[in-house]
């Protein structure tokens, strides 16, 4: 497959940890990229080094996922731009570590959408746009984390039990 017959790679939590390896291991592979993340100078930086070092398109949108809309967003700007998606990576995410009791309600109900609503919003949004192409996937990123109790980060184990 050459690189102007391949779909592009919608990649959650892209600016950083294991996000930021998948968009350089399909960047290597001649996959033009969509980049998504909170942090806006880190994609924009990721994007223009991705664009030099490999010669593929890598865009980027700067958005916090852990909104409610966030992900309806998200798929719109790929309406918008026609980028014909064919891999999806849910790979956003965060933990909230510490004494359930003591810790915010606020943080704890934010990890929960993301870690866990949001991968089914952009999972469902996106399978029209993934169907239209020869072939698609879609990765989601869960954590070792999943499988034990882990007092400190109760609800985070959960969710990522859920992916």
């Amino acid at each position: 497959m050459s690189e102007k017959t391949k779909p592009y790679a919608l990649i959650t939590g892209a600016s950083k940890g294991i996000g930021k390896s998948i968009a350089y291991e399909l960047a290597k592979q001649g996959y033009p990229l969509l980049l998504v993340a909170r942090s806006e100078d880190e994609l924009k930086a990721l994007s223009d080094y991705l664009k030099v070092k490999y010669g593929t398109n890598a865009s980027a949108l700067s958005i916090d996922l852990s909104i409610n809309g966030a992900s309806l967003k998200v798929t719109n700007w790929i309406k918008m731009n026609n980028y014909p998606v064919g891999i999806l990576v849910n790979n956003a995410g965060y933990g909230v570590w510490g004494d359930f009791s003591q810790s915010s309600l606020n943080d704890q109900l934010g990890m929960m959408q993301l870690n866990m609503n949001v991968v089914v919003e952009l999972s469902h949004l996106l399978i029209p746009i993934l169907s239209q192409q020869k072939e698609a996937y879609i990765l989601n990123i869960s954590s070792t984390a999943a499988y034990p109790a882990v007092p400190t980060l109760a609800v985070y184990s959960a969710t990522k039990a859920f992916v």
